[in-house]
């Protein structure tokens, strides 16, 4: 028995690798991405953590009439630092995929739609072909109910008396 690659024509078979390297090539550029955004929000998360314990710390296990604003571990100064660094760390990540993205494109899609219209072409020629060779089929079959037609004598009588 044939496997089903066996029974693909070259044009589908090109472009099924085609479609494939496409596709292969975006989900790991997408995976890249999702890394990136990962360790991104790690890091971020990170820092925050640690920030909250010390601010905790600080609060807890700091006498009341020592505390002060500029003794704080966490200011609220530094707080929007990092909120602006987080995003633009994130802008980041999304520009390089937007990036990377457009060149996967640039990269693919010609070969993709090169090898899509060979295989439109293809698929064409093989209808034409079978619509042909139905037609010289039909063809044959009315050639051959012509030459077996009813007998003249049958042909000839009246209409109620045929038999």
């Amino acid at each position: 028995m044939n496997s089903f690659v066996e029974t693909l024509s070259p044009a589908a078979r090109n472009h099924a690798a085609a479609r494939i390297d496409y596709y292969t090539d975006l989900t790991q550029s997408i995976l890249g991405s999702l890394r990136k955004l990962s360790e991104v929000n790690v890091q971020f998360s990170r820092d925050i953590i640690d920030d909250s314990t010390a601010a905790l710390r600080y609060a807890l296990l700091t006498a009341p009439e020592e505390r002060s604003v500029e003794n704080a571990p966490l200011q609220a100064g530094e707080v929007l630092q990092k909120l602006q660094t987080y995003h633009q760390k994130l802008a980041q990540v999304i520009t390089e995929f937007q990036s990377d993205i457009s060149e996967l494109a640039q990269e693919h899609v010609p070969q993709t739609t090169r090898t899509a219209s060979e295989l439109a072409n293809a698929g064409r020629q093989a209808a034409n072909k079978h619509l042909i060779d139905e037609a010289s089929r039909f063809a044959n079959i009315a050639q051959q109910n012509q030459a077996f037609q009813a007998p003249a004598s049958l042909q000839s009588a009246p209409e109620g008396n045929k038999n």
